[in-house]
């Protein structure tokens, strides 16, 4: 005589809804609980469009200057003076492999964008990237 779980069950297959149910439970879990590196990148800040496709690397020693519309330089996310932009990029300098990205947003003045620029330069970083969004 065949019990009521077996006349359920004429597959023969297991039952993957604890399995499941497990999976989602964890991909919610290390969603909830990763820091994502897009923290540093400032959405407010519009981007000039570009026609390149070149891949964007991601370099694990990353210092991002965003430079918002009014000229105000961010860096990890509190507002910096001229002063203290240069000594944290002197300071990041010391650092092995770290590389400066500048953000600046389309609709601000070139000056600030120079003057980091400039910074950057003058205290070894002889290729800064500036950032542009992926255009048509």
């Amino acid at each position: 005589m065949r019990t009521p779980r077996e006349a359920d069950d004429d597959s023969g297959q297991p039952n993957l809804t604890p399995f499941i149910d497990m999976m989602f439970i964890l991909i919610v879990f290390f969603l909830a609980t990763s820091r994502f590196h897009d923290a540093e990148r400032d959405e407010a800040i519009r981007l000039a469009q570009s026609r390149s496709t070149m891949p964007i690397s991601t370099p694990s020693n990353l210092l991002v200057i965003n430079i918002d519309k009014d000229g105000k330089t961010l860096v990890e996310g509190h507002s910096r003076s001229l002063e203290q932009l240069e000594n944290l990029v002197r300071e990041r300098r010391k650092e092995k492999d770290v590389e400066v990205v500048l953000r600046a947003d389309v609709r601000g003045y070139v000056g600030p964008l120079a003057e980091a620029l400039e910074i950057c330069h003058r205290l070894g970083f002889k290729t800064p990237n500036i950032t542009y969004a992926q255009g048509e």
